[in-house]
């Protein structure tokens, strides 16, 4: 068996003043290098000045006539040249760019390969794409181009660009145009630091500002619970320092009560036993009562949120304390208000229909008597008497359409009302109340008219509520009405069936409107005195309107009469 030893003698070979050359040219690259990672410019985070000095260096050291830095943009389809630095001119330029798709290979190469050494750049087929629109033109004889990465991601190249002859690159070139890459890199991560780290500052600044300066109380709280820092606010809120603060367990200051609190509780302990949980659960919010240092309590809305470290695990509880104590002192006189007007209104409710009731009986009584003496069942009545016997029956009536109007009010407004809503036919409905009213338009020789739409047939509704609605109506507007006409016009929406009551009478003035539906008012003393009423029918008729789901509706000017148009809709309607 024959053992054959070899190694490689081509730099042994060589020349002397070869050999002299070459090292002469690696102590140069190491120097450069050595310069280079020493450099300041690069902890400054100044990306055009550190991708000068590289530039520069390259070109020194190589002796090459141009090197470029040219980065990948947003969308990776572009080469952008960012600085290109000229070493016979000594000028910096920018702005060139190489378009993925009109070079391929070369693109292809770039990513593959560590360095692109075109001895003949022309030629090569790495390179050769770019002959005609760069390299023949700048008279670009050789390339070394050199990678950049970063992240494991390919962002750019360094190209180092060789004019006139061609030019052989060596191994020792070519790892020195890597580390040309290595540094273009460096300085990249070093901007993007920097630039992280200044917006962190700033807000850090923001933040600070706005935690000393918050009207709101804010706490920042540790994974125990204790209160690492407190805003002015906050301190103020409880009567503490934030010396005193300090270090103290945070839900020590809040009122002890069962409820919301037991999720601030959950969030604390589910930060080791449940993460997946947590995150799901970033943030509570509760009123509580907290504790002043004087004994008193004070009401706020408590909002409590994780904040997270850069690897994502809970570090911190951050409170938002906002003081509402004010407001919930509002809400409770409110409340009180409310349950006192309430039952003001269901002992008003309880009081009329009580009295209503007692006012009835005797009424009918009266009333009933008075028909047998009209009718003369206990003997004969001379002119007077009957003239008399009239005037009792019919101010009866005129009482009793009162207390029936009171009964049905107090009965709406305590919610006892109870609706049988039922398909009706609109015909039949107008007829039945034009016919009831028609006496009275004659006995003022007014215009009576009715006018249904062909496509309103039948709506939803309480029969005796509805004709008890429209007579309200109607007979008011009769009665408003000194000379004209009435008339009732039906028809069809989109979700219902509007009676729409129009007349010819005194109107309305609109800046009354807002009264016009309350119960007992009429919008002038003086027609109090001329026309009889309780100023209960507008009334009750839209709280009926509103029981249906419906509403009534005005349009109306002093001396042009007034629309009054009733609204319902044509499907049941339950309440709320």
């Amino acid at each position: 068996m024959h053992v054959v030893a070899a190694r490689d003698i081509t730099e042994a070979k060589q020349s002397p003043g070869a050999l002299q050359t070459r090292e002469h040219a690696r102590r140069k690259q190491s120097q450069t290098l050595v310069q280079l990672a020493r450099s300041k410019t690069f902890q400054q985070g100044n990306l055009n000045a550190a991708f000068q000095e590289i530039t520069e260096a390259a070109a020194r050291t190589l002796n090459v006539q141009r090197v470029g830095v040219w980065l990948y943009n947003q969308d990776h389809s572009t080469l952008e040249c960012i600085d290109l630095y000229d070493f016979k001119t000594k000028e910096h330029t920018c702005g060139l760019s190489l378009l993925k798709a009109n070079y391929p290979d070369y693109f292809q190469a770039l990513s593959e390969e560590r360095s692109i050494a075109a001895d003949d750049a022309i030629n090569d087929m790495r390179t050769q794409e770019l002959s005609q629109s760069y390299l023949s033109v700048l008279g670009i004889a050789s390339l070394l181009n050199a990678p950049i990465w970063l992240g494991g991601r390919l962002v750019g190249v360094v190209s180092h660009e060789h004019l006139g002859e061609i030019r052989q690159w060596t191994l020792e070139e070519e790892n020195f145009a890597g580390s040309m890459a290595d540094f273009v890199s460096l300085a990249i991560e070093a901007s993007e630091r920097n630039a992280a780290e200044s917006a962190l500052r700033q807000s850090e600044a923001q933040f600070r500002a706005i935690f000393e300066c918050s009207s709101i109380g804010i706490g920042l709280i540790d994974m125990k619970v204790e209160i690492v820092d407190a805003n002015p606010a906050l301190c103020q809120m409880l009567g503490y320092s934030r010396e005193e603060l300090f270090g103290q367990r945070f839900t020590n200051y809040i009122s002890q009560q069962k409820g919301d609190l037991e999720l601030f509780g959950q969030l604390v302990s589910g930060i080791n036993q449940d993460p997946e949980k947590l995150v799901q659960r970033n943030r509570i919010e509760m009123e509580r009562l907290f504790l002043h240092k004087q004994g008193g309590l004070v009401w706020t809305h408590l909002s409590v949120s994780v904040i997270r470290d850069s690897y994502g695990n809970p570090a911190f509880f951050l409170a938002i304390v906002e003081d509402i104590t004010e407001r919930k002192q509002t809400e409770l006189k409110l409340r009180a208000s409310q349950a006192a007007a309430e039952a003001g209104s269901r002992a008003k409710s309880e009081f009329l229909a009580t009295m209503s009731h007692e006012l009835r009986t005797p009424l009918n009584a009266i009333m009933g008597l008075s028909q047998l003496l009209q009718q003369e069942m206990v003997g004969p009545l001379n002119e007077k008497q009957q003239e008399y016997i009239s005037c009792v029956y019919s101010s009866g009536q005129h009482l009793l359409a009162l207390i029936n109007d009171i009964l049905d009010l107090s009965k709406v407004e305590a919610g006892k009302e109870e609706l049988l809503q039922l398909p009706l036919l609109v015909r039949d409905v107008c007829n039945y109340v034009i016919s009831t009213v028609s006496d009275q338009a004659l006995d003022k020789e007014l215009e009576l008219s009715n006018e249904i739409d062909s496509e309103a047939e039948i709506f939803i509704g309480d029969e005796r509520r509805v004709k008890q609605m429209l007579l309200n109506l109607l007979t008011n507007a009769i009665k408003f009405t000194p000379a004209g006409k009435v008339s009732l016009e039906v028809k069809k929406v989109s979700n219902g069936i509007t009676f729409t009551v129009a007349d010819t009478g005194i109107g309305i003035d609109p800046n009354n409107f807002q009264f016009l539906f309350e119960p007992f008012k009429q919008l002038d003393s003086r027609l109090n005195r001329q026309y009889e009423g309780t100023g209960l029918g507008l009334a009750l008729t839209r709280k009926l309107a509103r029981l249906h789901g419906g509403d009534v509706t005005v349009e109306s000017a002093l001396g042009q009469g007034s629309r009054f148009t009733l609204f319902l809709p044509d499907q049941p309607y339950s309440g709320s």
